[in-house]
């Protein structure tokens, strides 16, 4: 699962499966200035992918995990 393996790599995550609409859970989100926003949904879980939005920066990418945990691992232990 996504959220285990970026929880396993040391990433700040929060696990939101409440019944309100992605736009709405983006806004508290964006709201409350959390850097990255991950939206998985069952296609995504397959692919080992997840749209990613950035604070500050209009619209989304999709990426992959493995992309992801190298970002992640680089920002965390820069060269």
């Amino acid at each position: 699962m996504i959220f285990r393996r970026l929880k396993q790599i040391g990433a700040k995550v929060e696990l939101n499966v409440s019944d309100r609409t992605i736009a709405k859970k983006i806004r508290e989100l964006s709201a409350r200035k959390i850097p990255l926003i991950a939206v998985v949904g069952e296609k995504e879980a397959i692919n080992q992918s997840l749209n990613l939005r950035r604070l500050g920066i209009l619209g989304q990418q999709e990426i992959q995990l493995a992309e992801l945990e190298a970002e992640l691992v680089n920002l965390r232990n820069p060269i």
